[in-house]
């Protein structure tokens, strides 16, 4: 009797465990379906450009489903074009083709590298003209597995505002945002140099959540501060990226997590609204959501290209940035001392001759 009842008790256990997986699991193949449903005649997806097919096609992937082959090659007949026409273009097609297991040395017969290249600037240690495509461009680096310039890490950091956060354009006037806060944040996690940045933008993002467990766009948005899809979704990745959890009592607002907050903005036909004073369906919200409702952060897929590495930034703007090891001071101070003690011992013999 008392196996048949601890048996009982753990079968109960472990559906309430998997209930809330299996919900978020549901949730995410009927936003895919409602995707699928927006494709256009020539691949493309509804949206404002090839950058909100670019979108889909990562949160296919996200999402554990393969992009239509047709949206691919859609995508691929927009690098000559849409592809050039900024490093936030580039990048964001850059991450589409790894995420669809496309090489971006040759897609659409564009070399995205090298092109993500021509967009680095060596004297500022930018890519782009804007913070948010600076932070898209590490991201694009990194699905191809190698190392961005140091002075590019260097360069997001030092943009960031007195408040922890970043602004789409730099400029302390604008104001920090949670989207270009949150891409910063997945930009820079991973690199031991950025620990105290990330840990100033924690305490940002965190003091932009609103009651409902959400995010707006801003707290001091001229549009209002109400919770919307696209801004929850990329604060969930950024949570992701710093490595913590979800349903951690520090993100929670009651019971409200931002996991939940974002789940409720899914209408019942699977997409997503953007605000719920916008109940309509829209197509960006749902494209952006489907990543972060799957736990995934950006890139969404990797690769190695060791070629890529000598493509993007000109030569001698390279040098190895995350994987050093960093040696403790007293080693350093050791180290030091041996060199001095060297270079005396050397004085001494070239005296002697």
């Amino acid at each position: 009797m008392r196996r048949m009842y601890a048996l009982l008790v753990t079968l109960i256990m472990s559906l309430v465990v998997w209930q809330p997986v299996i919900a978020q699991t549901n949730a995410i193949e009927a936003a895919l379906t409602w995707v699928a449903g927006q494709q256009q005649a020539d691949g493309s997806f509804a949206g404002f450009g090839p950058g909100d097919t670019a979108d889909a096609i990562v949160a296919f992937v996200a999402g554990g489903q393969q992009p239509p082959a047709n949206a691919v090659t859609y995508l691929a007949g927009q690098a000559a074009t849409y592809g050039t026409s900024s490093a936030g273009a580039t990048a964001k097609v850059i991450l589409a083709a790894v995420a669809a297991q496309r090489d971006p040395l040759n897609f659409g017969g564009v070399n995205l590298a090298r092109q993500l290249g021509t967009f680095y600037d060596p004297a500022t240690g930018q890519y782009g003209s804007d913070v948010y495509g600076h932070a898209l461009a590490l991201l694009a680096i990194k699905a191809m597995g190698v190392e961005p310039p140091a002075a590019a890490i260097n360069r997001l950091i030092a943009l960031q505002l007195r408040d922890g956060g970043w602004s789409f354009d730099g400029a302390a006037a604008t104001g920090s945002d949670t989207n270009t806060t949150s891409l910063a944040v997945m930009a820079l996690s991973g690199y031991a140099r950025a620990a105290d940045a990330l840990t100033a933008a924690r305490t940002y993002l965190r003091g932009q959540q609103n009651p409902d467990g959400g995010f707006p766009y801003s707290q001091t948005s001229a549009f209002g501060n109400a919770s919307d899809a696209n801004s929850t979704a990329a604060v969930v990745q950024a949570i992701l990226a710093l490595g913590e959890n979800l349903d951690d009592a520090a993100w929670k607002q009651g019971n409200a997590t931002p996991l939940s907050a974002l789940a409720a903005f899914q209408n019942s036909s699977g997409a997503f609204r953007y605000q719920d004073a916008m109940p309509d369906d829209n197509a960006l919200a749902t494209y952006q959501a489907i990543p972060a409702l799957a736990r995934r952060t950006l890139p969404v897929a990797t690769t190695t290209i060791p070629t890529a590495q000598s493509l993007i930034a000109p030569a001698g703007t390279l040098p190895r940035t995350g994987g050093e090891p960093i040696l403790p001071l007293p080693l350093l101070v050791v180290g030091g001392l041996g060199l001095l003690v060297a270079g005396v011992a050397l004085r001494r013999k070239s005296a002697q001759v």
